[in-house]
């Protein structure tokens, strides 16, 4: 009587699952990248020549304001309040470098300054302007 014996092993290494997993990884560190890239709203930064990008600039809170004063912390609307709030959480962990403030060149002064009074209030005073390199 004939018995059924299962197939002899070739030795040959099975690539399917390691392929699977491969695409899983690409497709994950391709999602990651574009949210990352999403963090920051575009604003038209004012031109400063003779500013100087320190070496490291570290963990910081980027925080958005246009030109009509409405605030994003990273890439989501926000207000003052929930900027105190935030900056306080970041504050409390060790690390944290500060504020780094993107405003357009045409916000007026007075939304600027109550940021700086709100990043003071929270007890964050090392805050980095952004601007744009002319040169």
């Amino acid at each position: 009587m004939k018995t059924w014996r299962p197939a002899e092993n070739d030795g040959a290494f099975e690539l399917t699952p390691m392929i699977d997993v491969v695409f899983l990884l690409i497709t994950f560190f391709m999602t990651v990248t574009s949210f990352a890239s999403a963090e920051m709203i575009q604003v038209a930064m004012p031109i400063a020549p003779q500013a100087k990008v320190p070496d490291d600039i570290g963990d910081r809170q980027y925080i958005s304001v246009t030109e009509d004063g409405i605030y994003f912390l990273g890439a989501f609307k926000s207000d003052l309040e929930h900027i105190k709030i935030a900056l306080e959480a970041r504050n409390a962990k060790e690390g944290f470098k500060g504020a780094y403030i993107r405003a357009d060149s045409h916000t007026p002064y007075k939304y600027i300054g109550e940021l700086m009074k709100t990043c003071a209030d929270a007890g964050v005073y090392n805050i980095l302007f952004g601007t744009l390199n002319d040169g």
